[in-house]
């Protein structure tokens, strides 16, 4: 193990100094200049890298890390300019990389402790409940920049957005590519010359992580895990391994694929009138079942099939409701619509269940047919 404590700086004359002092008895730190429009301090023993502009957080990073891989490092623990981190705080990070070597370590502050702004306590929420929703894990902070790096990994993820947007997407493709997120608590300060210090645009900013949020958990809950990690990775495949992919995710098991057949099948006959693609692909993300089997099961109500589940749903509901036999023909459907809307919509409900049943079982014969056939 050999780390390192990067430091991005962006105008901070006044703390960056003893941030770094406070930091380098326990490794050494590279101070990343990003294009301060003031005169950094004297920082002895440091490695002060300078970028000609700013170009926000993300490109210091970046910066950052790179030149710690070149020098040989292994890990690179981040701290902010501003004061806001405690170098006491430190030895936890370097017992992480220490047993822990490949994973991500992740500062959690304790916001209440620390007095921290209400507006920054909701955004982080706001923040922690979209990476949750992208990844599937807890983490109580996903805001703060007091963290450990493994640089391999660094070297590895392929990353596209800029400012503070970077150390989200970072921890989100890393969650998708299985490396492991450790929570370390730290303390903080939120005193008004710290959060006066801070460079973080209540608006573009927002805008910028909200955009990616939005990205991010449209991949999560469309695009296969093993896409997500290839693309993570800077990977590419030819369009054909794409669309086996998309069919392939969560169906190696006879029994997933059959539900993905059934759910498709009751969510295209069930009356979801204009969203049953949309229920039918939040449902399988759910029961983690093939998106694409499912969506394309669903589809069993295309226009030439429509007559027929209308009025297979109708006399199916009316038999439920009254124990006879409609006496109507197909034709006679349209003209009935209003006085039959109820017996329709319980009906379509139960045919939907009967089909996606059926649906079932006939999938799961024939998906175990031909595995037997296959081993």
């Amino acid at each position: 193990m050999k780390p390192c404590i990067v430091i991005p700086c962006y105008n901070h004359p006044a703390t960056v100094a003893a941030v770094a002092a406070s930091a380098q008895p326990y490794a050494p730190v590279i101070v990343v200049d990003d294009g301060s429009t003031v005169k950094l301090p004297v920082l002895p023993g440091c490695t002060l890298i300078r970028l000609e502009k700013n170009s926000g957080k993300a490109a210091a990073l970046r910066a950052g890390f790179q030149h710690a891989a070149k020098l040989g490092y292994t890990h690179a623990i981040t701290m902010d300019a501003d004061g806001q981190h405690f170098a006491e705080d430190l030895p936890k990070f370097l017992e992480l990389a220490r047993t822990q070597p490949a994973a991500l370590g992740v500062g959690v502050r304790d916001f209440f402790a620390a007095g921290c702004p209400t507006h920054r306590r909701r955004s982080n929420a706001v923040s922690t409940f979209w990476f949750r929703a992208e990844t599937g894990v807890r983490l109580g902070d996903t805001q703060c920049g007091f963290r450990c790096y493994p640089l391999p990994l660094t070297q590895r993820l392929r990353t596209r957005s800029g400012r503070y947007a970077f150390e989200l997407e970072f921890m989100v493709r890393a969650a998708w590519v299985d490396a492991r997120l450790v929570a370390i608590p730290v303390k903080c300060t939120y005193a008004p010359d710290q959060i006066r210090l801070s460079h973080f645009r209540p608006v573009k900013d927002l805008a910028h992580i909200t955009l990616m949020n939005i990205g991010l958990v449209l991949q999560s809950w469309t695009v296969p895990k093993k896409l997500r990690v290839l693309w993570s990775l800077g990977g590419r495949e030819s369009f054909w391994a794409t669309v086996g992919d998309f069919f392939t995710e969560h169906a190696h098991e006879p029994a997933r694929l059959a539900g993905a057949v059934g759910l498709g099948l009751f969510c295209g006959i069930a009356p979801f009138w204009g969203v049953q693609m949309l229920v039918a692909a939040t449902l399988a993300h759910w029961l983690r079942l093939n998106k694409a089997t499912t969506l394309l099961a669903s589809n069993i109500s295309i226009p030439p099939c429509v007559p027929l589940l209308v009025y297979g749903s109708t006399v199916l509901g009316h038999w439920l409701f009254t124990g006879q036999i409609l006496k109507i023909t197909p034709a006679e459907i349209r003209s009935h619509w209003v006085e039959h809307l109820w017996q329709y919509v319980v009906g379509s409900f139960a045919l939907g269940l009967l089909a996606g049943l059926a649906g079932l079982i006939i999938t799961y014969g024939i998906a175990r047919l031909w595995r037997k056939n296959e081993l």
